[in-house]
């Protein structure tokens, strides 16, 4: 994508509402967080008003990552006396971070309810950006289907194994039909090569176009690259670390391609009226 490219994704993102993002797993381990927090970097840098919620209730770790102490987190909101904005961190990547919880049992046993009360807190804080962007949990708990269901773009990151693509295939089928999701797009991390990564977004799609009525558009793969565990060990994000490294280039143009696509459009979120589509 040309800088020409570049401002035209940046001015149709600000010309409308605020796109909403989720990046999400079947399993953990496939570097989904990397992925959140770096894209949120990257299109921070384009101009992008940008905030990153640590979705991943219960078990956080982008702060971690990003070398930030937080005082305040999402279960300050749900259970202390903070507002939504209290709890705001200002990183200094361009961004700005909602950190969630570790190990506070009472977030993982939120209940339909809870969650609704939380999407009702976030709601009107969102509107104040360009771009949300979602690091859910891995796996097929409500609340990541929650947040999924609450996306105009769900962007599935899996690797190339066997058991990563069929988790990826899993929460896939789940969303499909159980929040009625139709469109997913597909991001293969840790990628040996081009054709790793085609191989593996042609075998989900081969699962999927004989048993799901959805469609699954390939977002891109990104090659394996050991800059990025030395970034994790540092607590420094690897866009930051490493600019030029090869999961830095490839996730810009990642994020590039995300920000050119058209936003899909959506009858309603969790945050609307509409009982079934919480815990349906």
């Amino acid at each position: 994508m040309d800088q020409a490219d570049r401002l035209r994704a940046i001015s149709s993102s600000k010309g409308g509402a605020t796109r909403v993002i989720s990046v999400t797993s079947g399993k953990g381990g496939v570097g989904k967080t990397n992925v959140a927090v770096n894209t949120a970097i990257l299109m921070g840098a384009k101009g992008l008003r940008v905030l990153l919620i640590d979705a991943d209730i219960g078990l956080a770790n982008a702060a971690l990552m990003l070398g930030i102490n937080n005082a305040k987190t999402i279960d300050d909101i749900m259970f202390g006396q903070s507002s939504i904005f209290d709890v705001f961190v200002k990183t200094p990547f361009g961004f700005d971070l909602l950190p969630s919880s570790s190990g506070v049992r009472k977030m993982l046993a939120m209940d339909n309810f809870s969650q609704r009360v939380l999407f009702d807190h976030l709601k009107g804080a969102m509107t104040e950006y360009d771009v949300v962007i979602f690091d859910t949990a891995p796996g097929l708990g409500d609340h990541v289907l929650n947040f999924n269901a609450s996306a105009h773009d769900i962007v599935v990151v899996t690797h190339p194994e066997p058991t990563a693509l069929m988790d990826a295939y899993a929460l896939i089928k789940v969303l499909s039909e159980e929040r009625k999701e139709k469109h997913f797009k597909l991001l293969v991390n840790r990628s040996r090569s081009l054709a790793d990564g085609l191989d593996a977004f042609k075998k989900i799609t081969d699962v999927a176009d004989q048993f799901l009525s959805i469609s699954i558009d390939f977002l891109g793969s990104i090659p394996e690259d050991p800059s990025v565990s030395d970034a994790v060990r540092a607590q420094r994000p690897a866009v930051i670390k490493s600019p030029k490294s090869m999961f830095g280039v490839a996730l810009d143009r990642i994020s590039d391609k995300l920000l050119s696509s058209a936003k899909r459009q959506k009858s309603s979120f969790l945050w609307d009226n509409d009982e079934k589509r919480v815990g349906s």
